[in-house]
């Protein structure tokens, strides 16, 4: 059950015009190691201290400070600590929260339309009652971020109710008490952070500070040509994952990672793409199990593409699992998992290569289906299925689909109609007039399928808006290619 309280923003009284400090508190980085000689600044108060060798600061008055009115936050910040989700607004701001399972289904959403500025929390322990893991995504006009969410224990009870307010008051979310000081700390190499306080008394407060982004612009690329990059492939890495009986193996299996091969010194970050295989396949011949052998099986067939993307700059995730659309997680929901962490583990080939900001997923076939499955996924950025889908749910990215004109296992149609569902997002429809189900893999970087993927992904995952010209607006380049008959929806026509 959950509580549909709502407290007004109300201002802090004093007894008197004065009153004492005493916060103290840790900063750290993102891994939780501490950093030495971050400056933390009470600003209104403008005291000032210096973290020591462990990370710790103390800001304590001998005696008592001025009183100063409470004040309006000076800066926007979403954080998660100890089941409580709070916003930080400095202007009215729309507020959205989204809380998924790992197989990407929408438990809880919660949307305030204009919040006004202040101080909110969310009590996740009460949404949230059991012992699994959820993923959550929150958002305001400025600013959205996703956290993983390990529930207290109890027992499971999906709940999909969504809550849509017009103004300030929402089912759960919760206003705090007004700001009477701001916490700014700095440290070189991170982000300068700002914290709002509505109490400058008996607080312990950890600060987590963010990297400052190091990786190069992403030029331009001719997505109909191989990319700059050349590829390397780590083989059978990662997590199990994907059902017990395999179709093909009859065991779960891990993962190849399809990457550029100068990852540690391309000075970029580079984003990741999850990519799920059609049904009995694999990324390629895999020995002695998987093996193309054109008469009784076709296991191995999607080099052509992971390694084009690779190119291209994609560090690209593909399960070995032969059944994508199967398994709770989902094997594709695991392989990004676990790239994530490899981001941040000092011994992993990945460490800090990686722009885990800019995911995307594409797949084929059930693998497609599969994409559409987990769109909902909150660290999803854009997506694209070939040949397959299924119903769509929560989808919040832009999204491309892909079909053969003569594909007899997958119709275009049933491809088309999925399409047709997506009004609120940008989406892209291509049929490939004279491809099936798997030739369009086999017609090189400047066939339809791969040229077009990586375009769609250098767009939106790159910001390479020199390709945008292939998908967006009435003359678009796929819009006058006699291989493809195309179609775009309302949002893809500026």
């Amino acid at each position: 059950m959950f509580k549909n309280i709502f407290f007004i923003i109300s201002f802090i009284v004093f007894s008197a015009n004065t009153q004492s400090v005493n916060l103290q508190g840790i900063v750290s980085n993102t891994k939780g190691k501490p950093i030495p000689g971050a400056i933390v600044l009470l600003v209104r108060q403008n005291m000032k201290d210096t973290t020591d060798a462990e990370g710790k600061f103390s800001l304590i008055s001998g005696t008592s400070v001025k009183y100063l009115k409470p004040v309006l936050p000076q800066s926007d910040d979403i954080s998660l600590k100890n089941n409580l989700l709070q916003f930080t607004l400095s202007t009215q701001s729309p507020v959205k929260i989204k809380i998924f399972d790992l197989n990407g289904n929408l438990i809880r959403q919660e949307i305030i339309k204009s919040a006004a500025p202040g101080i909110y929390k969310f009590d996740l322990s009460e949404t949230c009652r059991a012992s699994k893991v959820f993923v959550i995504y929150a958002s305001t006009g400025r600013q959205e971020v996703s956290f993983r969410y390990m529930a207290s224990d109890g027992e499971y009870a999906l709940n999909t109710k969504s809550i849509t307010s017009s103004g300030s008051a929402a089912n759960g979310l919760t206003a705090m008490a007004a700001v009477v000081d701001t916490l700014r700390v700095t440290a070189t190499g991170y982000q300068t952070k700002s914290v709002a306080l509505t109490s400058l008394n008996n607080q312990e407060l950890n600060i987590t500070l963010d990297s400052i982004p190091t990786g190069k612009a992403w030029p331009t690329a001719n997505p109909a040509a191989t990319g700059p990059f050349e590829v390397a492939a780590d083989k059978d890495v990662g997590p199990l994952a994907g059902i017990a009986n395999d179709p093909i193996y009859g065991e779960q299996k891990r993962f190849n990672v399809y990457r550029p091969k100068n990852l540690k010194t391309s000075g970029y970050l580079h984003p990741i793409l999850i990519w799920a295989n059609g049904y009995k396949d694999n990324p390629e011949p895999n020995p002695p199990k998987c093996v193309i052998d054109r008469v009784n099986q076709w296991c191995g067939q999607y080099l052509p593409i992971l390694q084009h993307l690779a190119s291209h700059g994609f560090v690209v995730v593909a399960s070995l699992s032969t059944a994508t659309g199967s398994g709770n997680p989902l094997p594709t929901i695991v392989g990004m998992d676990w790239i994530i962490k490899q981001n941040e583990d000092p011994s992993s080939p990945y460490y800090h290569c990686l722009d885990t900001s800019r995911i995307g997923q594409l797949g084929h076939s059930m693998g497609g289906m599969s994409t559409c499955k987990s769109a909902s996924d909150p660290r999803y950025k854009a997506l694209m299925t070939i040949c397959g889908t299924s119903t769509l749910s929560g989808l919040h990215t832009p999204i491309l689909f892909y079909c053969g004109g003569k594909d007899n296992t997958v119709s275009c149609e049933s491809v088309r109609n999925t399409f047709l569902t997506v009004k609120d997002q940008p989406a892209f429809f291509m049929n490939e007039l004279n491809s099936d189900h798997g030739w369009w893999v086999y017609q090189g970087p400047s066939g339809v399928s791969l040229s077009a993927a990586a375009a769609w992904f250098r767009v939106h995952l790159m910001n390479d808006s020199a390709n945008r010209k292939y998908f967006y607006g009435s003359n678009c380049t796929f819009c006058n290619d006699s291989r493809v008959r195309v179609e775009q929806n309302g949002l893809m026509t500026q």
